[in-house]
């Protein structure tokens, strides 16, 4: 049913998607190397400089410094755009960005460090150097060790709600990931944990004897000669040459300074600031095998070796991997490390070819952009050369074979391929036309898409491979008959008996019918939410008025303690989002419309009215030996969705779409579950919701009371002040 009063649950958990993150991109194809050898780095280093300058003004990025090292050398260092786009600052080379989730690996560097000093073991448990450590599994609580809070194989989801809000301390945010509900067992699947790296540092600041925001400085930064950088934003504030952090808005094109967000809490898994120039000297120590420039060894070798050496699958395929504070994966049959940092405002990526001695850090002031991975092959191929792919047997299968629809059940939409003028296309609702580059195989790249999407077409089905997570996509074959669909292996073909008109009918009077419905005028909702995976629990109150005013306060507890606010709104025109943690963030783009089709009070009862198309696509199963109609909804200017009906009771029982953002590429895809119907006011209403998504896995909202017909004056509907 339309009347989605927690809708807010849904842009609650984007906003953390890109907090410290080292977003991984899958792996590109294995080819042969380019008979020819690079020979003038001039002009290399000038069409990598004109493509990345290009890039970074197509997609928004005021300014950003790269610094290129190649044998212990640095062949390039430079600033452009602005450090201060407001005054039209230009960048430097010398200018100070967050780093971000690049953090990470100095953070696993002074972990070896301190096992090299025999203050501590990978091989043990977290629990001898900080005895109050423990994880919710009892199996992974037993069998953890301190190298696993390395490696992102906790078991754990992300969990950085109660990290973001700044008002828990270190060892109380610890404790929270030992409450959050895991997704998996120890080393089952890649999860990014953020807490886990920090509970890292923290061992090391036990161990150590001191903090670890000073180990860093006095044991890293000075013996490499890194006076430009430091470990907190108090610090960055205070340098003569630093850059403001931005967020750039592609529907409304504006570029918006944000607050510097300080994470002292969490400093271990990314909390330092630096220049290229400095970051430079950080790759020439790597390329220096672990040597600093006086020659002495930071790190032991064997500490060296397995600082870099893979330990947990990213993807399925293991094409993709993670060592310790490092993605691992292969380029041109070269072994590519690698890792990225997204923090507010900033964005960075530090990658490198060991092998090969070639290596570059990049450092934006923009939140969450795709540039890091699109320049790894721009720095790769203009300097070593461009990969001719290999010719296998795999390569000759016909291109017309992988031309079908695809159903992306978590997204709720397919993924249509086609051939035109003798190419494979994708073609996502919403979403340009993505051309399809074979990389090797039956595997493609997305071009055109960020960086880290790829397709690998089996017989049957499609697999996705993409920076927030990869699916299973099963083929659909339409059949003869009107109506009908099957998907291959997953869904048996079943006639469509219904009209779409005849299904809203049926569906209008399955929630309480058309006269109950327009009796209510308003609606004051309380409930409970549990947010699973992040050890986070809440209370929410939502407001709606007909025709279609809507509006969420929701307060946040870890602990016991409250941690944070929330509050947002739409007032049948403007859209607004405001926490305690993060700006206010008026909305734009699809994601206002989504909440404007979202916000309306009856809508239930008019389908039609509110969209360009609706189709009953299919027949699926939907629990306990029940078929459901997957109905697709496609707005005008908003986001496709698809909403799952019971063919028994006609109640919905489930919805999927994506979550779009005007600021990123990123889409996510989320899914929910309603349950537990009960009848208020003569309509029926689920009690009971699970929105799920990849990113911050399951939030169960329960409903605690529902009133009807309340005063709900229109001022509630407009922009508050949040104080915790």
């Amino acid at each position: 049913m339309k009347d989605r009063f927690f809708k807010h649950f849904l842009s609650l958990l984007v906003v953390s998607a890109f907090i410290l993150s080292g977003v991984a991109p899958a792996a590109i194809a294995q080819a042969a190397p380019h008979s020819a050898a690079v020979s003038d780095l001039s002009a290399a280093l000038a069409t990598i400089e004109q493509k990345a300058e290009a890039r970074r003004k197509e997609l928004g990025i005021p300014g950003m410094s790269l610094a290129i090292v190649k044998d212990g050398k640095v062949i390039y260092s430079k600033g452009l755009g602005y450090k201060d786009f407001e005054n039209q600052v230009p960048a430097t080379a010398d200018t100070q960005f967050a780093i971000g989730s690049s953090t990470k690996a100095f953070t696993a560097l002074t972990v070896l460090m301190t096992q090299d000093e025999g203050k501590l073991s990978l091989d043990a448990s977290p629990r001898t150097v900080l005895p109050y450590f423990k994880m919710a599994d009892p199996d992974t609580n037993k069998n953890m060790t301190i190298r696993d809070l390395l490696t992102h194989s906790s078991g754990l989801n992300r969990t950085d709600l109660a990290m973001i809000t700044g008002k828990l301390t270190r060892a109380e945010l610890i404790r929270v990931a030992g409450e959050a509900k895991p997704i998996g067992k120890l080393h089952e699947k890649f999860g990014y944990q953020n807490l886990m790296f920090a509970t890292a540092g923290e061992a090391v600041a036990v161990a150590q004897k001191q903090p670890w925001e000073k180990f860093v400085p006095e044991r890293v930064f000075k013996p490499l000669g890194m006076t430009n950088s430091n470990m907190s934003i108090s610090e960055l504030e205070k340098a003569k040459d630093r850059s403001f952090g931005y967020i750039y808005n592609f529907d409304t094109k504006e570029t918006k300074k944000l607050p510097y967000r300080p994470i002292d809490e969490v400093a271990p898994a990314g909390s330092i600031n630096s220049s290229a120039n400095d970051m430079a000297k950080w790759l020439q120590f790597i390329q220096a095998g672990g040597m600093a420039p006086d020659g002495k060894r930071l790190v032991s070798e064997a500490g060296f070796a397995e600082w870099m050496t893979p330990r947990q699958k990213v993807n399925p395929t293991g094409t993709v991997n993670y060592a310790l504070g490092w993605f691992v994966q292969k380029w041109n049959d070269h072994t590519v490390v690698q890792h990225g940092g997204n923090i507010d405002g900033f964005n960075a990526l530090v990658a490198m070819i060991p092998e090969k001695k070639l290596g570059f850090v990049m450092l934006t002031n923009v939140s969450g952009s795709p540039l890091g991975g699109e320049l790894m092959p721009l720095v790769w191929e203009n300097i070593l050369g461009k990969p001719v792919a290999k010719e296998t047997v795999a390569a000759e299968v016909a291109i017309e074979k992988e031309v079908g629809k695809y159903n992306f059940t978590a997204a709720g939409f397919d993924m249509d391929v086609q051939l035109n003028d003798g190419k494979l296309q994708a073609l996502v609702p919403g979403q340009p036309t993505y051309s399809l580059e074979r990389v090797g195989g039956r595997k493609y790249k997305l071009a055109g898409a960020p960086d880290g999407f790829f397709v690998t077409f089996k017989d049957t089905e499609l697999f996705l491979e993409q920076p927030q997570g990869n699916y299973t996509l099963p083929r659909r074959v339409a059949d003869a008959g009107i109506g009908t669909a099957v998907t291959e292996k997953k869904e048996e073909a079943v006639k469509i008996d219904l009209t779409v008109d005849e299904l809203m009918a049926k569906a209008i009077e399955a929630a309480g019918g058309e006269a109950n419905w327009k009796k209510l005028t308003s609606r004051v909702t309380v409930a409970d939410v549990d947010m699973e995976q992040q050890g986070v629990k809440a209370t929410a109150t939502s407001y709606a008025k007909a025709p279609n005013l809507s509006a969420t306060e929701t307060v946040m507890t870890a602990l016991g303690k409250k941690i944070a606010l929330g509050w947002e709104y739409f007032d049948g025109t403007n859209a607004e989002e405001a926490y305690t943690f993060a700006p206010a963030e008026k909305l734009s783009g699809k994601r206002l419309e989504d909440t404007r089709l979202g916000s309306d009070f009856h809508s239930i009862l008019g389908w039609k009215s509110k969209y360009k198309t609706i189709k009953i696509d299919r027949m699926v199963d939907c629990g306990e030996a029940e078929k459901c109609y997957a109905v697709v909804f496609e707005p005008e200017k908003g986001t496709k969705f698809t909403e799952f009906y019971s063919a028994n009771t006609f109640l919905m029982k489930r919805r999927t779409g994506i979550v779009t953002s005007s600021t990123s590429s990123v889409e996510i895809p989320y899914s929910i579950k309603f349950e537990d119907y009960r009848e208020v006011d003569g309509v029926k209403l689920p009690f009971k919701m699970t929105n799920s998504n990849p990113g911050n896995g399951d939030t169960v909202t329960v409903v605690k009371s529902i009133k009807h017909n309340v005063p709900v004056e229109d001022t509630i509907f407009k922009s508050k002040k949040l104080e915790l």
